[in-house]
């Protein structure tokens, strides 16, 4: 969560859907050409020019320095090779979460949460490559729109409809960037990736490699977070799907290409040079998500969620879920002439607009040497359930912070402890906090991945996450003179 939120609840609420929705090809670009002589309207193009820079903010902001440039040199590479040079735009967006997406007009993002992963340029042009298919294939017309959302915004909007303008909001929000793309067309998109890998010279290999790298990814993260059975899917797989028919005719075609599996070291020394020094999980700027924790070292702010659940930090907002349907989202604004009730009050507003809901009373107290103030209400879905919404306000100098908690009638006593361990944080406390970057590494005759994974900045699953970073199993042993990545504290 950025220090920089907006006063307005109502944009943060919506720029947090926004950035909690990101799904792996998201939405691409209309095109009204077969994929012989693909053309992106010049309408679409600016358009999503206009739309730019409010995307980039929503996202976390566009990383920007060598890392970004050879993002766009590698996209305008696979582009040229669709047969769409300079009709694409490829932008790196300042995000740990594993993706990319486009929007209409050849808005093609792709985060550095998916760029850390990666290990050749080959598996980054795959990704681009299947997005630009997409694109060429006029996915965005014939697509099977299955969006979903899970967020709280998207259930207090899908339940508790009554506000005009944030339905509208989040109905573009899920036309955006949650649409489903159909077995087919994932599989065109895949052929077309290839294709292009082949045509520009990169080693078709890098497709099947890439979701390889995208399944160990989730697959350590559901360990490492200890995420439910329930939510073990994430978004991009759920709109996405990482299907064992996928890697299956990856391999195909590039076995069918005669491209051989192994890339040379400098290709994968390449890349990784590209990738040095780009920040690893949170930026700073935005807090730090460690498990279960929430803390700001700018804002010099903590809390924590119980256990089971949690938590997504956005540029605008930490998005916190439960078991048993229980949601959160803490926010953060300017505190009112009317302090923290005046806040809870407006924040509560915000969420329900005009649907018809019994509102409590105000509670007042304080919580860790800080004024608090709780707004409840009770409201009616649309299925005839009774659901409890609350905003609970903090004040700390002259910003308010604020938890909007959701859940079935009477059911929200789990989230009490988080509420309650909403604290200031130290100057020391403060200061302990820092970014992780990527660092790249020569392995040295002695080094082993159980050794170099001793200098992984994590206190936990160190092995586990030097194996996934790098693309590698246990069985096959390092050997002295390659190149690979750590992921440690910035200096």
């Amino acid at each position: 969560m950025s220090g920089n939120t907006h006063t307005r609840q109502q944009r943060h609420w919506l720029k947090a859907l926004c950035a909690s929705a990101l799904v792996l090809a998201a939405s691409c670009a209309t095109v009204n050409s077969t994929p012989d002589a693909p053309q992106v309207p010049p309408n679409e193009r600016a358009r999503a020019a206009q739309q730019h820079p409010q995307i980039v903010a929503q996202f976390g902001g566009a990383v920007e320095g060598p890392a970004a440039a050879y993002v766009s040199s590698v996209g305008e590479r696979i582009a040229t090779s669709a047969g769409v040079p300079g009709q694409c735009t490829f932008t790196l967006i300042n995000s740990d979460v594993v993706n990319a997406f486009a929007v209409p007009g050849c808005y093609i993002y792709i985060t550095r949460g998916i760029l850390a992963i990666m290990n050749s340029e080959d598996e980054l042009a795959s990704v681009l490559g299947h997005e630009v298919g997409h694109v060429v294939a006029d996915h965005s017309d014939r697509r099977q729109n299955t969006a979903t959302l899970g967020t709280l915004g998207a259930v207090l909007v899908g339940v508790l409809s009554g506000s005009g303008d944030l339905m509208q909001a989040a109905g573009q929000v899920a036309q955006v960037y949650t649409l489903g793309y159909s077995r087919d067309q994932e599989f065109e998109a895949d052929d077309l990736g290839v294709r292009y890998l082949a045509a520009t010279g990169y080693n078709p290999y890098g497709a099947a490699d890439m979701l390889g790298a995208l399944g160990v990814n989730d697959a350590l993260s559901a360990r490492t977070t200890q995420r439910e059975a329930a939510n073990a899917i994430p978004a991009w797989a759920r709109t996405h799907p990482l299907s064992a028919d996928r890697v299956t005719r990856a391999n195909a075609h590039a076995q069918a290409a005669g491209a051989v599996r192994d890339n040379p070291p400098e290709v994968t020394r390449s890349y990784l040079e590209a990738i040095r020094g780009l920040i690893y999980g949170d930026d700073p700027a935005q807090g730090f998500v460690n498990g279960r924790t929430f803390a700001h070292p700018t804002l010099r702010i903590s809390f924590e969620a119980p256990q089971g659940f949690s938590l997504t930090n956005t540029a605008t907002a930490v998005l916190i879920a439960g078991p048993n349907n229980l949601r959160a989202q803490f926010g953060a604004g300017a505190l009112p002439q009317g302090g923290v009730e005046a806040h809870a009050t407006a924040v509560l507003r915000q969420v329900l607009g005009q649907t018809p809901a019994q509102v409590g009373q105000m509670q007042r107290k304080a919580t860790n040497g800080l004024e608090t103030a709780t707004l409840p209400a009770r409201a009616q879905n649309q299925q005839g359930q009774i659901v409890d919404v609350a905003a609970t306000a903090y004040r700390v100098g002259d910003r308010a912070y604020h938890f909007i908690t959701l859940a079935p009638a009477n059911g929200a006593g789990p989230m009490a402890p988080m509420l309650a361990s909403f604290r200031t944080l130290s100057e020391q406390q403060a200061a302990a906090l820092r970014a992780r970057r990527i660092e790249v590494v020569q392995v040295g005759a002695r080094d082993t991945a159980e050794t170099l994974s001793r200098r992984m900045a994590f206190d936990d699953y160190q092995l586990d996450r030097f194996l996934a970073l790098n693309g590698r199993d246990a069985a096959t042993p390092l050997r002295a003179g390659e190149w690979v990545k750590l992921v440690t504290y910035a200096r």
